[in-house]
């Protein structure tokens, strides 16, 4: 991202909805968001590191989702950032990605090719960019496209048929079986998405990674 011409001002932060407000307009997954809201992985140490960063003259001040209700990404990762967000005293503002282009294109990925969901930016309290998370940790990404290939080769999908291209006679069955086989997952893939929040500060702010 080039901090020179982001569209993230003071201002535009603020327009953002606070968690509340984002769930309230959700018209699907709320009681996902509710139930991974309450089943927090946060550790003690997790705490004290994000405290410890927030209060750095130049820590994370404000945190930046992008986030779109239907997304299972979203419905997993977004309860922790808004737990990590109230033990740290940093502020939360949650943008809808397709009704912000705009910003959702400081934070593309897979080589600028692909409007992943959730993004987590970190800003310093004058919104200065300081560093981001994006969708899932790296082993979720890898256990997710060892499952992708278990199912495609069980309904007998051409190898790299994704949730966009699957055929619409196997779609259903096809988002069921991932679905059934990564919900399991979700407890480490959320604690491993922390760890690598973490990292990202700690490189980022030159900071210890402990609490």
């Amino acid at each position: 991202m080039l901090e020179a011409t982001t569209v993230v001002t003071p201002a535009r932060f603020e327009q953002g909805f606070r968690y509340a407000g984002f769930l309230a307009q959700a018209t699907v997954n709320r009681d996902k968001f509710e139930l991974y809201y309450e089943e927090s992985p946060l550790s003690v140490e997790d705490v004290s590191f994000f405290k410890k960063a927030a209060a750095l003259p130049n820590g994370p001040a404000k945190i930046l989702a992008l986030a779109e209700a239907w997304c299972g990404d979203v419905y997993r990762e977004l309860p922790t950032v808004a737990r990590i967000a109230e033990a740290s005293g940093m502020s939360l503002r949650v943008f809808l990605r397709d009704e912000n282009p705009d910003i959702m294109d400081e934070f593309l990925s897979n080589e600028g090719k692909s409007r992943a969901i959730p993004v987590f930016v970190f800003y310093t309290k004058d919104t200065r960019y300081i560093t981001h998370f994006a969708e899932r940790s790296a082993g979720a990404h890898a256990e997710l496209a060892e499952i992708m290939d278990q199912v495609r080769s069980q309904l007998n999908l051409p190898h790299g048929t994704t949730f966009a291209t699957v055929p619409e006679t196997a779609k259903q069955v096809f988002l069921r079986e991932v679905i059934a086989r990564i919900t399991p997952r979700f407890p480490d893939w959320r604690k491993e998405s922390i760890k690598e929040m973490r990292a990202l500060l700690s490189t980022a702010l030159k900071l210890p990674d402990r609490g």
